[in-house]
């Protein structure tokens, strides 16, 4: 595997350790251990860019994933399948949201790392179902990792 982690912000300092930690095992979990990425830690700006000339939508985001291949992450992938994407997060609103949510801001990277991670495996959060499932699996490697910190 490859992990290619890029920080292109000053705002907030990274633990790139436990970003790692958590995206392997988030890969691990889903038969996709072998699988290549990119996680870019970016401001709001870049991501305002992203988010207009990808969905059409003229708004910062906390995340966003731009997967290679489409799926359901029900299945492992073949060999031409080990790029799975890059994952964009901006710090900038990470650092705002743990402040609403009174978590520390290493948390909100966590999470939103897991959330980009799981699209790019191929989970939705279109339903509800869908979106406490994704929590879920957030929750638990957030805390898997925070408890070897």
């Amino acid at each position: 595997m490859a992990l290619k982690i890029m920080n292109r912000q000053k705002i907030v300092e990274i633990d790139m350790r436990a970003v790692r930690r958590l995206v392997n095992a988030v890969l691990e979990e889903y038969g996709r251990a072998d699988s290549d990425l990119t996680i870019l830690f970016t401001d709001d700006t870049f991501l305002r860019k992203l988010n207009l000339e990808f969905r059409g939508i003229d708004k910062t985001t906390d995340v966003l994933s731009f997967a290679m291949m489409e799926g359901d992450g029900s299945v492992g992938p073949s060999e031409a399948e080990t790029i799975l994407g890059d994952v964009m997060i901006s710090v900038e609103r990470a650092s705002v949201q743990a402040r609403r949510y009174k978590k520390p801001v290493g948390h909100e990277i966590l999470k939103l790392a897991a959330h980009g991670v799981l699209h790019l495996i191929g989970f939705d959060h279109a339903s509800t179902d869908e979106r406490k499932r994704m929590r879920r699996i957030e929750n638990r490697h957030i805390q898997t990792v925070l408890d070897r910190t």
